[in-house]
């Protein structure tokens, strides 16, 4: 017992208790943020698959790190949508970082980036982002 307390005392470094981890607490539950964001991603896509078989039945999606930019782009994709392919990428990076996603409401976090499959996704139907959030009209 007391090489126990002998062993704690020396690890508490001028009496300031017990540090964590430098990982912190991202890593005790074996998630990073990158297999957060490509859950809230697949979980949307098959929401909308289930909702709208008919037009989104085979809707594809990808995430890659940031879009391609040009000499005189003003402004960061966060999205872009393939019709020939029916699929939708989602860009990870500008999301992420220029969003300001604080990870401190991840409520609000999870509907950003929601927000932005459902524009993708209503691009590839011509409809609107939030006809495709209330499911499916009995005219599909």
């Amino acid at each position: 017992m007391l090489d126990r307390a002998r062993a704690q005392r020396s690890r508490d470094r001028h009496g300031r208790g017990i540090r964590h981890s430098l990982a912190g607490s991202l890593y005790r539950t074996g998630a990073s943020n990158s297999d957060q964001f490509s859950s809230i991603i697949a979980t949307t896509c098959d929401y909308l698959r289930e909702t709208w078989p008919n037009e989104l039945g085979m809707l594809s999606w990808k995430i890659m790190d940031a879009p391609v930019l040009g000499a005189n782009s003003t402004r960061v994709r966060r999205w872009s949508a393939r019709v020939e392919t029916m699929t939708i990428v989602i860009y990870r990076l500008p999301i992420l970082r220029l969003d300001n996603l604080s990870g401190n409401h991840p409520i609000e976090d999870r509907v950003r980036i929601e927000h932005y499959v459902f524009e993708a996704a209503a691009e590839l139907t011509g409809k609107e982002p939030w006809e495709l959030i209330f499911g499916s009209d009995s005219d599909s």
